[in-house]
């Protein structure tokens, strides 16, 4: 038996749509009880009815994914390292912001306010704005992904 470490190989499965979660969570229960070599088990928000599989054994997928309904096709396609890294970190659009500009929140609990940045924060991915539509000064701290840019300065 060798004691080297096989490089991992990334597969992606079909499964019926709407079920990647519960699959890759059966999937999860299936490694661990069958001791296979599975090391990461992807869910793309961006492929629906897909998941990816990274294995050091390509038998082990085999094994892994027999007997399970919810898979599509019995034979996983191999993909490239870079796709499956492209494709679990989903790309976020943050809007550039800048200081004295006034946006509108698009999410949380302050959905639909508008509000003056005082500061911008980017290696955190937030800002500090003071709403416009309060009745005293209030400076709320809010995720870029929460806010869109309504003009460039008041």
């Amino acid at each position: 038996m060798s004691s080297q470490v096989q490089p991992s190989r990334f597969y992606a499965i079909y499964v019926t749509g709407g079920t990647e979660e519960r699959v890759a969570l059966i999937l999860r229960q299936r490694t661990l009880a069958m001791g296979l070599d599975v090391r990461s088990i992807i869910v793309p928000l961006e492929l629906r009815g897909t998941l990816i599989i990274e294995v050091g054994n390509p038998g082990d997928l085999f094994d892994l994914i027999r007997g399970l309904r919810d898979v599509k096709r019995r034979r996983p396609v191999l993909i490239k390292k870079e796709e499956a890294v492209r494709l679990a970190a989903p790309v976020v659009e943050v809007p550039l912001v800048s200081k004295d500009q006034i946006v509108e929140i698009v999410s949380g609990p302050f959905r639909g306010m508008k509000g003056k940045v005082v500061e911008v924060y980017e290696t955190r991915g937030e800002v500090d704005l003071v709403l416009l539509e309060s009745d005293f000064r209030m400076i709320i701290t809010v995720p870029l992904e929460q806010i869109r840019p309504v003009s460039e300065e008041a």
